[in-house]
């Protein structure tokens, strides 16, 4: 029997009418409709269904049934369906509130109602409720409170809606202050679970901070505060000013418009922006896209300006509605003071005074000494006073004075608070007055996984994670504590990235910037040429950390003579630690600072009076330790002289004198052809390196049957090299990173690892890579940044080795097929470093010829770069 068949036909002509609605109101909106005149004509298609449903069932009842219901009854639409901001796919929340008890009438009834909604195609959120319930219930839980805010009477008795909301608004008018709390700790909640930032790139458009859910925070306040909720009436009373009142229906349009769309296209409720879906509704909203901005970068840009204004003013009321403390009142008047400028100097906040204000209309500058006041002072600056500026920002003059720069270049030279001050500046639009490129870089969004926040945002970031450095125990603690001038790094963080969103490379772009700042700012040429220098080179020595052999002595050289002075060098290297600390949680790890250190410590004896020396004198001495470390019979044994002498000055370089003398002694051990692995965790970086020595073992594809093993196991490898000693013998060395365990693994986790790198050796079987839950999505999305896949061949750069860097999409076992690929092709791999740009991984290969020489010719390269694409080309 159809389904159909047993259903009222007052619910199949609902349902009828219902689907018709659906289907007009989409071709409506993909015709450019109001996305609010969307939602009201959705909620009076759900109030016409549930109107014909309820008169439905109240005909099939006795007349004296239907009389004594009608009564006692009221059906009460209240959250987004009571404020007639129905989404297409969104629950209908509805309330039967009644009177007197529930007997078996009203049960009846009410469990009609729900099932005739349902099968109409409604998904409802139903209770049923006496007033005193439903206002016992507002006052219990904030979530029942705010819904309840937006009620509305749909059918039924006029009289029991009318006691009901007189109780609620008594209830609201008694518990007002208490009911603010709680609603703004509950959405302080919401926010921390679904995006504390308006920036997030993969923002909930309902829930997020910014999003839907603020604008109905500033509704429920509101109506706390004035008895009203909506904007236009608000507008009317004067209680939301013109300006806020455009930007606010700006952004409501604006925001419900794109969940319309995404409800609409998913046939469900879908509220994430994932970046899939922000590429669709870009080209749906027909983005255009310009030079450096793709369609989706501007769509996102616009989403972030309008949730940006939401979540200025949602934050301003909602700090507005929490009342002074009562010591804030009863001692404030007497603790507090009134400076000479016109400031009022709070027990817990800074108010500016009319003559105060008068300045702050008319100066930028201004602004800055309020900033340095507040920090001097350890005190938060009054919303009214953080209001009136956001209100004057617009209207202050682009020209910059003497005593402003130099009162921004102060602000800068100390780290206390200065992330929280730069970005509250940013959020007023105070900071593009003082660098006007932060203009271009608000809101613009970097359509990649690497980065997660948006440029000015990363770039505020970047300056924030940099003051956090004083409070680390380590050599990056101690190399940005003993920086005397701080502000020229600030300076250059904070402006590092604002070349992004043009054609050009972004380096050179910012090099541009930071001359005009240079001398927009008034710096000596000293330190202009500093700030260039630092914008200009800002990511090479992260390039040259993560993609190069830095144990080799000509890119040290070379390095050290492009830096110059030991000051420049640290200068980037806390440059290129706050960069990466910036992009997001956990991307400056301890291995990378390790890494970055280690190139800043070479580097540096590079600069030093007489380099050669040093480092020829660092080599010896490592291996007369590594010597002294042996016992007597072995120091008398030739066999380890004559290994020693033969070890490569790149392993040498890296190890301590007792790692030294125990790969040895595991080398004296080997059988013919035989192999061996071994582990350490190493906590500072936590990691673990795991070393394999081979017995003979020059042609077997260790290098890539041993990465198969190691990512079998899930282990992240980072780094990796090959090395080369006397009769045959050959070390490997991977650095990974083990997901699986927090801190150091288990030793019968490394015990297991070892067992697996031995086996693989000579092995027919290729390595089972497991599964991991969620790659593929992680796939899928770095895909849409439309990044090609390159392979990029390098001979000039190494005296010894041919470099080769692939570029593309992260998948299980690429690391093997690329090394195996490589020892197909007869190649020896010397050394390796695996590390991420934008969405892509990066493979980097130092490789020779089996009998030691560099792979040069043309015939030869092309063959090489060929075989890698056809292993990175995309699955058909």
């Amino acid at each position: 029997m159809p389904v159909g068949a047993r259903l009222r036909p007052s619910v199949l002509s609902a349902r009828e009418q219902l689907v018709e609605g659906r289907e007009q109101l989409r071709q409506q909106h993909d015709r450019g409709l109001d996305g609010v005149k969307v939602c009201a004509r959705l909620t009076s298609l759900a109030d016409a269904a549930i109107t014909r449903i309820y008169d439905a069932a109240l005909a099939d009842l006795p007349e004296g049934d239907a009389v004594a219901l009608r009564a006692r009854v009221a059906l009460v639409a209240h959250g987004g369906y009571g404020r007639r901001q129905q989404a297409p796919f969104s629950d209908v929340d509805m309330m039967l509130l009644h009177e007197g008890r529930t007997d078996a009438l009203l049960a009846d009834f009410a469990r009609r109602l729900t099932q005739d909604i349902f099968d109409v195609g409604i998904q409802l959120g139903q209770s049923v409720r006496t007033a005193a319930q439903a206002v016992q219930l507002a006052r219990a839980e904030a979530q029942i409170g705010t819904s309840l805010i937006e009620s509305r009477l749909l059918l039924g008795s006029s009289l029991v809606y009318d006691r009901y909301l007189a109780a609620f608004n008594a209830m609201v008018k008694r518990r007002g202050t208490m009911l603010s709390r709680e609603f703004i700790t509950a959405r302080r909640v919401e926010r921390e679970q679904f995006g504390e930032t308006v920036y997030l790139l993969e923002p909930n458009i309902k829930r997020s901070r910014g999003g839907l859910r603020d604008l109905h925070l500033l509704r429920w306040l509101w109506f706390i505060r004035c008895g009203v909720a909506e904007f236009d009436r608000l507008h009317d009373m004067g209680v939301l000013s013109k300006f806020d009142h455009r930007r606010l229906i700006s952004s409501q349009t604006f925001l419900l418009r794109v969940r319309n769309e995404m409800h609409f296209h998913a046939g469900e409720a879908c509220d994430v922006l994932s970046r899939a879906e922000q590429v669709r509704l870009a080209a749906y909203f027909e983005f255009r896209g310009r030079e450096g901005i793709l369609p989706v970068e501007q769509f996102m840009r616009d989403y972030f300006h309008h949730t940006h204004h939401v979540w200025h003013l949602a934050n301003r009321l909602s700090e507005l509605s929490q009342p002074a403390s009562r010591v804030s009142r009863v001692f404030g008047p007497v603790l507090g003071r009134t400076t000479p400028d016109g400031y009022y100097v709070g027990r817990r906040e800074i108010n500016a005074t009319s003559k105060a204000l008068a300045k702050l209309e008319r100066h930028v500058e201004e602004v800055l000494n309020l900033v340095e006041l507040a920090r001097r002072e350890g005190k938060r600056i009054a919303q009214d006073t953080w209001y009136f500026v956001y209100r004057t920002a617009p209207q202050y003059s682009n020209l910059l004075s003497r005593e402003g720069a130099q009162t921004f270049l102060k602000i800068l030279a100390d780290p206390l608070r200065l992330g929280e001050l730069l970005r509250r500046l940013q959020e007023l639009g105070v900071l593009e007055k003082i660098i006007p490129e932060f203009t271009h870089a608000r809101c613009l969004l970097q359509f990649n996984q690497y980065h997660k926040f948006t440029v000015d945002e990363h770039s505020i970031r970047a300056v924030e994670e940099a003051s956090q450095f004083l409070d680390r125990h380590d050599a990056l603690g101690e190399a940005y504590g003993l920086l005397r001038d701080k502000r020229m790094l600030h300076l250059a963080l904070l402006i590092h990235d604002l070349g992004k969103g043009y054609e050009e490379d972004h380096s050179e772009v910012g090099r541009r910037i930071a001359a005009r700042n240079a001398a927009r700012l008034g710096l000596s040429p000293d330190d202009a040429a500093m700030l260039e220098f630092l914008v200009h080179k800002h990511l090479m020595m992260s390039h040259l950390a993560f993609r190069r052999d830095t144990s080799q002595p000509q890119l040290i050289a070379k390095f050290a003579e492009d830096v110059g002075t030991p000051e420049r060098l640290e200068m980037l290297c806390l440059v290129s630690c706050a960069d990466l600390a910036a992009v997001g949680p956990g991307v400056l790890n301890g291995w990378k600072i390790e890494v970055l250190f280690e190139l800043y410590r070479r580097t540096l004896r590079r600069l030093s009076p007489d380099p050669d020396a040093l480092v020829e004198d660092h080599h010896d001495s490592a291996r007369r330790f590594a010597r002294e470390r042996l016992t007597a019979a072995e120091q008398s044994d030739a066999w380890f002289e004559k290994q020693l002498e033969a070890l490569p000055e790149a392993f040498v370089a890296r190890r301590s004198p007792a790692d030294i003398a125990e790969v040895l002694r595991r080398f004296r051990e080997l059988p013919p052809r035989g192999g061996t692995a071994w582990a350490r965790y190493l906590p500072d970086t936590d990691t673990v390196e795991f070393f394999g020595g081979i017995n003979e073992g020059t042609g077997r594809a260790i290098f890539s049957s041993m990465a198969g093993a190691l990512s079998s196991h899930g282990m992240q490898i980072l780094s990796a090299g090959t090395y080369t000693l006397a009769e045959g013998l050959l070390l490997l060395h991977y650095v990974a990173h083990d997901p699986d365990y927090p801190g150091e693994p288990p030793p019968e986790r490394q015990e297991a690892v070892c067992r697996s790198l031995v086996a693989s050796i000579d092995s027919d079987q290729p390595p089972k890579f497991r599964k991991v839950w969620g790659h593929e999505h992680h796939e899928a999305n770095a895909a849409l940044s439309n990044l090609p896949n390159e392979v990029r061949i390098e001979s000039q750069l190494s005296d010894e080795c041919t470099i080769i860097e692939v570029y593309t999409i992260d998948r299980r076992g690429l690391l093997y097929r690329l090394a195996r690929t490589l020892h197909d092709l007869r190649l020896l791999i010397r050394y390796a470093k695996i590390g991420t740009y934008l969405d892509q991984v990066v493979d980097v290969f130092y490789v020779t010829e089996r009998d030691g020489s560099k792979p040069e010719s043309d015939d030869r390269l092309a063959e090489v770069r060929a075989r890698l694409l056809e292993v990175i080309a995309p699955a058909k």
